[in-house]
């Protein structure tokens, strides 16, 4: 169960209460359409808020939390990215993403590997992976192909080694939030390339948000 000896209560239910209550308001504003600049502001107070869960609850007191930190502040980047339309601020801020995923893998690496759980889960995220993208691929083409392509590998390779994280330390919180990760992935990428729709974003952004919170406070828990 959950541990907050090192960090008040208040001090983590303050940036999570940021973080959910400007998401809800970016569903609202997405809902009825109002304003891009209220998805702006409320998406980027969002992913400041679980920088600052992170900060509060000492992530970077650990070597490995010093990774996960530099995987959320790349992810908040880009966030801000991702606010664009435009093709070319979507590419950045999809190769922040792809980042932020190589210094989540360097996190897992740090706590330890297990490389059976790691094998096992590459056998099953492979070519699950291959028929989702395969399913996406043909709505892209040129640059943006292969940024997709690529992308696919690194968060794959990121659930991998959260899964060979979990079978080497036996604690399930990280790789719940990778694999939230993964699947908040899917619905951008059908947001972005197949079908723009309120669903999409719902399930997506409040899957995404709940992994970044998991990570962010996840030295005060123990399971």
């Amino acid at each position: 169960m959950a541990k907050i000896d090192r960090v008040p209560s208040q001090a983590t239910l303050a940036p999570v209460f940021v973080t959910i209550s400007s998401l809800s308001l970016l569903f609202v504003n997405e809902f009825f359409g109002y304003s891009k600049y209220v998805k702006s502001l409320t998406k980027t107070v969002a992913s400041l808020g679980f920088l600052y869960l992170a900060q509060k609850s000492y992530l970077v007191d650990s070597q490995q939390g010093e990774f996960l930190f530099i995987g959320l502040i790349l992810s908040a980047v880009g966030d801000v990215l991702l606010l664009s339309l435009r093709p070319l601020c979507f590419q950045v801020g999809a190769l922040f993403f792809l980042l932020a995923h190589i210094s989540y893998c360097k996190a897992f690496i740090v706590i330890g590997v297990s490389l059976k759980w790691f094998c096992l889960s590459i056998c099953v995220i492979g070519p699950a992976g291959l028929i989702i993208y395969w399913y996406i691929l043909p709505y892209t083409c040129g640059l943006m192909r292969k940024l997709v392509i690529t992308y696919s590998i690194a968060i794959s390779w990121m659930l991998a080694f959260a899964s060979g994280s979990y079978g080497y330390s036996g604690k399930w919180w990280l790789v719940g939030a990778a694999f939230l990760f993964y699947v908040s992935d899917l619905f951008v990428a059908r947001q972005r390339f197949i079908k723009r729709c309120f669903l999409n974003t719902l399930c997506g952004l409040s899957l995404y948000y709940t992994a970044q919170l998991m990570v962010a406070i996840s030295p005060n828990v123990d399971f």
